[in-house]
């Protein structure tokens, strides 16, 4: 271990200390939160443990680096991790991976969305999403904040707590930082966030926000432990070696094979307002390394009832001509009509008649949903014999309307986005090569972006006649579920090619000019991860 000193561009010593592990030049950055530093919890444990070398620091104000602490520092100190990586990049260093931990992640994600070189790696530890939220100040400092116009803050400095006084400016300038950059995290960059489900400092929630807005990313949830993970450090740790040895052992393969530095195979999240479960089909891999599916030509969401004019303005940054609505007739009733929107054709493809949707009919078609995962594909059989005509206006409308040279988009949806619309985007991504297990993970992610509110599954439960939890069961989008879906199509109908030829009507020189269409059979170049920094 050595120790090392930082300048930074105030001409403080940012001080910390590098621990190595080999001569590869692969470097991760281990950030403190807040009231924290270099050893704080599990950071010295992790260091040791992990196969990279690595540098933990004290952010200016904190620990052994000089400075003042500021409540609203969060710029500040992602400018710090940049004069960090600066450094260590002089001396031939990749920053390969941040792992940072609340208030520090967020200066961390904002150095991880303005570096030149995107990282390979960013691990997100219990970090607030929303900094104005009142859960994330307690009543005794927002009592005090209101009668005095401060509340003490504790910083550990010189191997000492110290109090320091947070005026309301410096507490309302920490409250209106915003995370929604992270809407532009680069594809090359797989965030993994790892939270206390029973977090009462950052309510869990946040994690979830963060997983709807980060494109290439995953969640993971501890259960019985706190915003700390007291007693819980080796698990902490456990996740974090798991993490990054499933990326060395699987997505790195994956990678090369893309002729890429890091696996991309998530598509991105897109906030439209108004609209839940909003990402884009394109941007996964095809299974023999030979192309990836094209970006910004579909789009899959729940429905666009509620759609605001900020997010109409989104989709026409999209450049979307066509929705394809899968809703049938009393869910339109219920939730109302997508709004006219200029430049933007409407096309009704519902599946299923009003008569599908009394209680009796419902409640017998939703009875595979209830069976759990494997009886899904009972209900998805019966989407996949009404459906075939309308995914065959979809794919002939790609046929007409698009081309390579085109950004024109179209969005296909139902209620949710996850069932009519899944199925779409199974047999789509199916046929164009991507591997099944994608294809499953890519259905499930419409458990983070689509969910209804309590009285909604209450309202449901009554009408069906069944308990809350079934109907959780119903909204719910389980990996397993597609996987035993795509067993049923290659038994029923041979292959998803099969059933496309088949059911839907495509002629095979169509077949090809989908594939053509939707595939991009090009590797990405190297060019194309590195953004100027901002």
């Amino acid at each position: 271990m050595t120790t090392v000193h930082i300048t930074n561009g105030n001409g403080e010593q940012i001080v910390g200390i590098l621990q190595e592990k080999s001569r590869e030049k692969r470097l991760v950055l281990i950030v403190h939160g807040e009231q924290g530093h270099k050893n704080h919890l599990y950071q010295e444990s992790l260091a040791k443990q992990l196969p990279y070398s690595s540098f933990r620091f004290d952010f200016c104000g904190n620990g052994d680096s000089d400075g003042q602490p500021g409540y609203d520092h969060i710029e500040k100190d992602a400018e710090d991790i940049h004069y960090v990586a600066s450094h260590f990049e002089s001396h031939g260093y990749e920053i390969y991976a941040i792992i940072g931990f609340g208030r520090g992640s967020l200066s961390g994600l904002k150095y991880a969305n303005t570096c030149e070189r995107p990282l390979s790696h960013f691990v997100n530890i219990a970090a607030p999403f929303l900094t104005k939220d009142d859960a994330l100040i307690s009543q005794q400092d927002k009592a005090s904040l209101e009668k005095n116009g401060y509340f003490m803050w504790k910083v550990y400095q010189k191997g000492r707590l110290n109090d320091f006084k947070v005026n309301r400016e410096a507490y309302e300038a920490y409250a209106a930082w915003d995370n929604s950059h992270v809407i532009h995290m680069p594809k090359a960059t797989c965030v993994l966030t790892i939270h206390s489900i029973d977090d009462k400092v950052v309510p869990a929630y946040h994690a979830a926000m963060f997983a709807n807005k980060i494109s290439n990313h995953t969640l993971m949830l501890l259960p019985n432990t706190d915003h700390q993970f007291m007693s819980h450090h080796d698990d902490l740790i456990d996740i974090i070696l798991k993490y990054f040895d499933k990326h060395e052992k699987d997505a790195y393969r994956k990678a090369v094979a893309m002729g890429q530095h890091v696996s991309v195979v998530i598509p991105r999240w897109i906030d439209v307002e108004g609209v839940m479960n909003f990402r884009d089909v394109g941007g996964w891999p095809i299974k023999d390394g030979s192309g990836y599916i094209r970006e910004r030509i579909i789009f899959r969401c729940g429905h666009l009832a509620g759609i605001t004019p900020k997010g109409i303005e989104t989709l026409k940054r999209l450049n979307v001509i066509a929705v394809f609505d899968f809703r049938s007739e009393p869910e339109i009733e219920r939730q109302g009509h997508m709004p006219d929107i200029h430049g933007v054709t409407h096309v009704p493809s519902a599946m299923f008649t009003k008569a599908d949707y009394s209680p009796a009919a419902m409640a017998s078609r939703w009875k595979g949903y209830f069976e759990g995962p494997y009886g899904f594909p009972k209900v998805y059989s019966v989407i996949l014999e009404k459906g075939a005509p309308y995914y065959r206006k979809i794919f002939l409308h790609l046929l007409q309307n698009h081309s390579i040279h085109s950004n024109k988009s179209i969005i296909v949806h139902c209620t949710a986005g996850k069932d009519r619309t899944g199925i779409f985007c199974m047999l789509l991504l199916g046929l164009c090569g991507v591997d099944d297990e994608i294809i499953a993970n890519e259905y499930g992610l419409s458990s983070l972006g689509y969910w209804e509110p309590e009285e909604e599954l209450q309202r449901k439960a009554v009408h069906l006649n069944v308990t809350v939890d079934d109907v959780r069961i119903v909204t719910s989008a389980p990996y397993i579920a597609m996987k035993e879906t795509i067993r049923l199509v290659k038994e029923k109908y041979g292959s998803i090619e099969g059933y496309i030829r088949n059911e839907c009507g495509l002629r095979q020189e169509e077949i090809q000019g989908i594939r053509d269409l939707m595939i991009v059979p090009i590797r990405f170049e190297e060019r194309q991860l590195f953004r100027p920094k901002i």
